[in-house]
């Protein structure tokens, strides 16, 4: 009968015992969810930081776009007519044979070739290439107007002439290109031509 309660407590240590095993360990999970949810937060933080680093890097291409786009400068004294020309019409055969000496087998047109001496002489009302042209370069003016004369070679001469520095036209400049086959002053000839054309066109 006295063994009873002794068996009675000892169930009852031991399942106390149990309980407080199980609180214990409940009670250390707790702890560790709780650890790893801070260590996670900082995770985002940093994320956002280094995402707003490339729209600074883009920033700074933008200031640089403008200055590319600065023109160089032209002297105009006098502005000529660069619209409604005929672009390949502004010298004849006959000015391309006081010029050269020779004949011309064309009437007009951009481009004439001559016999006696041979050559095959361009002219154009265009753009001015010539920073993109290979060759002496030299600056020169016609009728008070910038203009340049680029030497390819001792046979091959072009001067252009600039007939306005208004930003609106498309085809800015006149100019005339000399090809020798027979040995003529090329340089000396386009300047001539090239100076006649521009007397030509009409005043702006």
């Amino acid at each position: 009968m006295h063994l009873r309660p002794a068996a009675t407590l000892l169930a009852l240590g031991l399942s106390l015992g149990l309980t407080l095993a199980a609180v214990t360990g409940c009670s250390e999970q707790v702890k560790g969810s709780a650890t790893a949810d801070t260590n996670a937060a900082p995770e985002p933080a940093e994320r956002t930081s280094t995402s707003k680093k490339p729209p600074a890097s883009t920033s700074v291409t933008k200031p640089a776009d403008p200055s590319a786009q600065k023109p160089g400068d032209v002297k105009i004294t006098t502005k000529k007519k660069a619209t409604g020309l005929e672009t390949c019409g502004v010298l004849k055969a006959a000015d391309i044979e006081a010029a050269t000496g020779g004949k011309s087998s064309a009437d007009g047109g951009c481009i004439h070739s001559t016999t006696g001496p041979s050559t095959v002489i361009t002219q154009m009302v265009t753009v001015p290439d010539v920073a993109e042209q290979d060759g002496e370069k030299k600056q020169i003016e016609i009728g008070g107007n910038t203009a340049w004369q680029v030497s390819a070679s001792k046979e091959d001469c072009q001067v252009t002439v600039m007939l306005t520095d208004d930003p609106d036209v498309i085809t800015p400049a006149f100019s005339v290109s000399v090809l020798a086959i027979e040995e003529i002053d090329t340089c000396a000839t386009a300047l001539k031509l090239a100076t006649q054309g521009f007397e030509r066109i009409p005043n702006a």
